[in-house]
């Protein structure tokens, strides 16, 4: 399992160069036999609330549940 902190890309353009929107965020990647075979993305704001840390627990939690059950 990894934790990696990444961004995703929105488009809010038709426009081939339209203007694209960066969101931070964290994956939470399930991994099998050194390869990637689940990925959970969540979102982290400029200014984290209670709301950001409870969904990145929660899906931490999942993970090392899920984790557990395959090992």
């Amino acid at each position: 399992m990894r934790l990696v902190v990444t961004s995703r890309e929105v488009s809010i353009s038709a426009e081939p160069d339209g203007e694209v929107l960066r969101y931070a965020g964290i994956s939470v990647v399930h991994v099998e036999d050194g390869e990637p075979v689940e990925q959970t993305w969540v979102p982290l704001g400029a200014s984290p609330t209670f709301a950001d840390d409870e969904a990145l627990i929660a899906t931490w939690r999942a993970a090392l549940q899920w984790r557990q059950a395959c090992a």
